[in-house]
């Protein structure tokens, strides 16, 4: 994979060394990194979350954020108005009490505010500005699991090292709705691939951020042998399209993770539209079916993966605020590949022919696709404004 030639110098400049980097899955692995980061921290935390529900977890992870503010801990949680709606007023207050800083982005109001387009939907904490965890896990029971139900299927980065100052930097630039036009922060020199190397990419298209987007479409472009890509709201463009098109003519193996399961089913009716596209390009599509599908997660040739909050439609590229981390640490790229297989091979069911389906079927699947990809480009039209509490 040459991401690392000349025309592409910028993207490689923006690499940082990371002291450490490790792939956590969705459940009690995630949870537990959580809790303990909390637990142990000595300074400060910061949290940006898209959900955070008043369940058994959320109700934990509040608790422990409480007990770090008596610690005397600075300690700033911002959530998103919509995806966290319902989040209870009282827990609020009380955080309030005990001194953390608590801001709703785009609080949602029948009155003053019904925007629904720019959401805050990247998921980052950060613990004394040099530990972190980054990817698509919200904060709620279903990602980590119940008796009933197991957790939502997602990913997230645990990140050691300087580097969690740019993510502070980030964090800081919306809680204080301060949107430089360039980042500020000056990155080092990429230093080879002897340590962890991270590339912190952003989309957000009314600050004209469009970086995970670019990194997509570079790995298309740039993989010489295998691309895996899990995608749980899969609706991309045109460009993207496009790209994987490309790519699979010149010989790229891509595998391709779907859901069999969505908490959004006309996401997955319009998804099951693009399958006969998929299967015509020599994409081999798999449904992932032993619970909801929520992760989005690249990899390319076990050298190189993204792993965050975008998703591949038109929401995340043109209206959501997202956060992705691109990862060239060979060792951890191969690791996940493994994990991969592993997940395709207990969990997921291969499409290797177009369904038999009638024609009212493929009717209510196209038109499924074209509300689908018309809802979301309506949504992208109403920005909201970030509110604090």
């Amino acid at each position: 994979m040459k991401l690392f030639e000349h025309k592409h110098l910028a993207y490689a400049n923006a690499f940082q060394p990371a002291d450490v980097v490790r792939l956590l899955q969705s459940g009690t692995e995630y949870f537990d990194t959580l809790m303990a980061l909390i637990k142990a921290a000595q300074s400060s935390i910061q949290f940006h979350t898209y959900i955070f529900e008043n369940d058994s977890i959320g109700t934990s992870i509040s608790n422990e954020l409480i007990n770090a503010a008596k610690r005397g801990l600075e300690i700033s949680v911002i959530m998103d108005g919509y995806g966290s709606l319902g989040f209870s007023k009282l827990i609020l207050e009380e955080w309030k009490y005990y001194g953390i800083k608590v801001h709703l982005f785009s609080r949602i109001s029948l009155f003053k505010n019904l925007a629904i387009g720019r959401r805050l939907h990247h998921k980052i904490f950060i613990a004394d500005e040099y530990k972190s965890l980054v990817g698509g896990i919200n904060i709620a029971d279903k990602y980590r699991g119940t008796i009933q139900e197991e957790p939502w299927l997602d990913f997230a980065l645990y990140i050691e090292g300087d580097v969690c100052r740019q993510l502070k930097k980030i964090c800081d630039q919306i809680e204080e709705r301060k949107f430089p036009v360039f980042n500020e922060l000056k990155l080092p020199k990429y230093h080879g691939q002897n340590i962890p190397q991270i590339n912190i990419r952003q989309n957000d298209w009314l600050r004209n951020k469009k970086q995970i987007h670019y990194s997509y479409l570079l790995a298309l472009e740039q993989a010489e042998r295998e691309m895996y890509i899990v995608a749980s709201y899969f609706l991309p463009g045109r460009k993207l399209r496009k790209a994987m098109e490309r790519a699979a003519k010149r010989g790229i193996k891509i595998k391709i993770v779907l859901a069999g399961k969505s908490d959004i089913p006309t996401f997955l009716n319009a998804s099951l539209y693009l399958y006969r596209w998929l299967l015509k390009n020599g994409i081999e599509v798999y449904e992932w079916h032993k619970s909801v599908l929520h992760g989005k997660l690249a990899l390319v040739d076990d050298e190189w993966m993204t792993i965050g909050s975008f998703n591949l439609n038109h929401l995340s590229t043109y209206a959501s605020i997202e956060l992705n981390v691109d990862v060239t640490d060979k060792d951890l790229v191969k690791s996940t590949r493994i994990l991969m297989d592993k997940l395709i091979k207990s969990g997921c069911h291969q499409i290797d022919r177009q369904r038999h389906r009638g024609v009212f079927q493929k009717l209510f699947e196209y038109v499924a696709y074209i509300a689908g990809r018309t809802l979301l480009k309506w949504i992208t039209y109403f920005p909201g404004v970030s509110r604090r509490i």
